[in-house]
């Protein structure tokens, strides 16, 4: 309490307290001054009124700073979500795409082995291919002749061969225009915020979704569009020079937070007017907010679902422990695991019970491990622990005890037999893997071996031959 009175200069608040009492004994001796007042009530209001300001300063100081870093955090928090669909969207929208173009290569060997255009290219029937191919949209050549024609580019196409089985009588091509068409069907399949959208674009214009030809040059993950700014993400496709734009305008974006921002705002301001009133009771309040700050900073290392440590602190705690280990030279463990089949359980019991699996599994690992190991949920089904100073061996052993203990769990269903589980591991060890993405790859590559042998159960990586430099590691080779 007493460090919230401090004074800005360093100095000790009781000694301010001890001067204002020789001040008052001084002033009663005194007496009453000019104005009939007792001199003690004048000399003891100016140190509380100093107090109420200093404190009320000190209050003003923490509220803005709490209320301006809330408000930023939200808005990069916003941000990054929405960029995270956005790319998402992109890659999903890409897939969607490639769906398109296959159909495209059935729908062409469909219509080359069609017995109507078969027969009319055996027969030279002119008027039936011409007809087949007004009907169908393509293009046959035969030797040197061409019926029918492509939609105009930009398109993708795809062709099929008619033979004899010695020599080519026909090539059938079919073709899909590149324009709002295919984007209205991409849009469909793809999830996107709400004021999201899609562009194609091609050779750097925009050919659909969007003002035709208008310049598109994506930076830093915003896009500028007319006088409008949108966040973006692009994701290429398998088309010359072409690729598909998910864009949100930033307004919109800013705009979701926007709620926040006045609550947050509007509490700075009431908390600034309660303080102003009350600045002798303002170590409560002020206590709240530093409160929530640091609950902030928890979450924002803590996996929501489980309470283990998420991947932001992972990426933080495991470089520095690989640079204690190095410098200490000692070892370092990392262990993946993954739970089995979880598809089939979320797909069979519901998103509710995979969550309840996903908890069990986490507070299996939480239990089984040491203070200075890190448990992390690394997403989904899979979860990481590093395991500082453990060899390969010993952090193996650890991870088939808690691979057994996964084992023994019953996760209590509403209806029918509990749900059993099982989960497999892969294991690697620093400093055989120096670099955080090496042990990465390694220890995936080794949890990818335990599932192809059977799953549930442990597998590590050991290395072939020589690495190629101290930031390069050689290829795993996952022992089971």
């Amino acid at each position: 309490m007493t460090e919230l009175y401090r004074h800005p200069t360093g100095g000790d608040p009781r000694l301010l307290i001890g001067r204002c009492q020789m001040t008052l004994r001084r002033s009663k001796e005194k007496g009453p001054d000019v104005a009939g007042q007792p001199r003690t009530r004048q000399l003891a209001a100016t140190p509380v009124a100093r107090y109420a300001v200093l404190v009320f300063l000190l209050a003003a100081a923490l509220v803005v700073t709490v209320a301006v870093a809330l408000d930023r955090n939200a808005r990069r928090s916003s941000w990054q979500e929405h960029t995270t669909a956005l790319a998402g969207g992109a890659r999903v929208g890409a897939s969607s795409f490639e769906s398109l173009r296959a159909n495209l290569r059935v729908q062409a060997t469909q219509l080359a082995t069609s017995l109507p255009l078969q027969r009319a290219v055996v027969t030279g029937n002119e008027a039936e291919l011409r007809r087949i191919a007004e009907a169908r949209h393509a293009r046959i050549d035969l030797g040197g002749r061409t019926i029918g024609g492509l939609a105009a580019a930009p398109r993708i196409a795809s062709s099929a061969k008619i033979t004899d089985g010695v020599r080519v009588l026909a090539n059938v091509t079919i073709a899909l225009p590149l324009g709002d068409d295919v984007l209205a069907v991409l849009r469909q399949a793809t999830p996107l915020p709400r004021h999201a959208g899609l562009l194609l674009v091609r050779d750097g214009h925009v050919i659909a979704g969007g003002p035709k030809a208008a310049a598109v040059n994506v930076r830093g993950g915003r896009v500028t569009l007319g006088e409008t700014a949108f966040a973006a993400q692009a994701a290429p496709l398998k088309a010359a020079g072409t690729s598909l734009v998910a864009v949100e305008p930033v307004s919109a974006i800013d705009s979701l937070s926007e709620r926040y921002r006045r609550f947050v705002f509007l509490a700075a301001a009431i908390t600034l007017a309660l303080a102003a009133v009350l600045a002798n009771r303002l170590a409560r309040p002020l206590a709240q907010v530093v409160g929530d700050v640091a609950r902030l900073r928890r979450q924002a290392h803590t996996d929501a679902l489980t309470g283990l440590a998420n991947r932001r602190e992972l990426t933080l705690r495991l470089s520095d422990e690989l640079e204690r280990a190095a410098r200490n030279a000692t070892s370092l463990s990392f262990v993946i695991c993954d739970i089995d089949d979880f598809k089939v359980i979320n797909d069979g019991h519901g998103h509710q019970i995979g969550d309840e699996v996903i908890k069990a599994v986490a507070s299996v690992l939480a239990g089984s491990v040491r203070e200075t190991d890190l448990p992390v949920r690394f997403g989904g089904e899979e979860f990481v622990i590093v395991l500082p100073g453990a060899r390969l061996a010993n952090s193996r052993r650890t991870a088939d005890a808690i691979r057994k203990a996964v084992e023994e769990l019953e996760i209590p269903v509403s209806r029918g037999e509990p749900i059993r589980v099982t989960a497999s591991f892969g294991v690697a060890e620093f400093p055989t893997y120096a670099t955080p993405e090496s042990l990465l790859a390694a220890a995936d590559a080794a949890l990818y071996q335990a599932k192809r042998a059977g799953k549930n159960r442990v597998a590590t990586s050991t290395v072939h031959g020589e690495s190629d430099g101290p930031d390069t590691a050689a290829e795993p080779a996952p022992v089971v």
